[in-house]
């Protein structure tokens, strides 16, 4: 294998798809009772199973919705812990009483960065997860461009509520110089600004840059939008011409913003000489 690419600084990756391999589903049959009994055993709030899955899914809407509105962002990303303190305080209410609503908002306030909401976050994940582990390789990519002097940064759309625990155990978190997770910033890949805010507030340079990614819309994209180059891991295993009409939509076909495609996603390869 040949030495790390002396064209680029800073080497910017997406987390799920291309450093760790995941598979959630938030279907699997029995899921959502068991996080009405865990919300019922620990916040004291009530629902049926399947009444919660629905409101889940209509305060995730609203909350996009309500970003949408006040950043006036394309792509906006909600915290999920917001969502979850809006149920729970739902769920205390007694259709008997008419509860304020300055009290209702007290509630969620005080629930949204609790140590309690942190854990329900952690449970319905690891809940919902079926498939956690790090790619082969990419160990051995980071510690490579770590000893090569290189500057390692994750934009990741994620939630933190999820993310940083997974960070950690995968073994991954202090090889970053700096973490960008979605749900921090609001927005999410491919607003161009997302990546802007890490370029600026680490004084990169654009074109010293590359940013890594497994999906053509997200990761390409939002590079393609900040003159960035990028490498396409394909580790779903897209065929070529799914791959060239992606890149076609992005309106980057035959241009300098062209991606790299890595076709057998093998991350090592982003040290060979592009």
């Amino acid at each position: 294998m040949q030495s790390v690419n002396k064209d680029y600084d800073n080497y910017i990756f997406d987390l799920y798809g291309t450093l760790i391999d995941i598979h959630t589903d938030e279907e699997r049959k029995g899921l959502w009772q068991e996080m009405a009994d865990y919300i019922k055993e620990n916040f004291s709030s009530f629902y049926k199973g399947e009444d919660l899955r629905k409101r889940y899914i209509e305060i995730c809407h609203e909350e996009e919705e309500i970003l949408k509105s006040q950043k006036g962002h394309e792509w906006p990303e909600i915290r999920i812990e917001k969502v979850w303190a809006r149920l729970i305080a739902e769920g205390l209410k007694d259709p008997g009483n008419t509860k304020k609503q300055e009290d209702n908002k007290s509630t969620i306030n005080s629930l949204i960065d609790s140590e309690a909401i942190r854990a329900l976050c952690i449970f319905f994940r690891e809940s919902s997860r079926d498939k956690f582990m790090v790619y082969d390789g990419v160990i051995e990519a980071l510690d490579r461009l770590k000893a090569a002097g290189k500057g390692i940064y994750l934009l990741s759309n994620a939630q933190r509520a999820f993310t940083e625990k997974e960070l950690s155990d995968a073994g991954l978190t202090d090889y970053f110089d700096d973490i960008f997770i979605s749900s921090d910033k609001e927005i999410k890949k491919p607003q161009k600004e997302f990546l802007e805010l890490l370029v600026s507030k680490n004084g990169l340079s654009i074109d010293k840059c590359v940013m890594i990614g497994n999906d053509i819309f997200s990761d390409v994209g939002v590079a393609a939008k900040n003159g960035m180059n990028s490498i396409f891991l394909n580790t779903y295993d897209f065929s070529k011409k799914k791959i060239d009409e992606e890149i076609k939509e992005l309106g980057i076909k035959g241009s300098c913003l062209m991606p790299v495609v890595i076709e057998d996603g093998d991350i090592r390869r982003i040290l060979e000489k592009i």
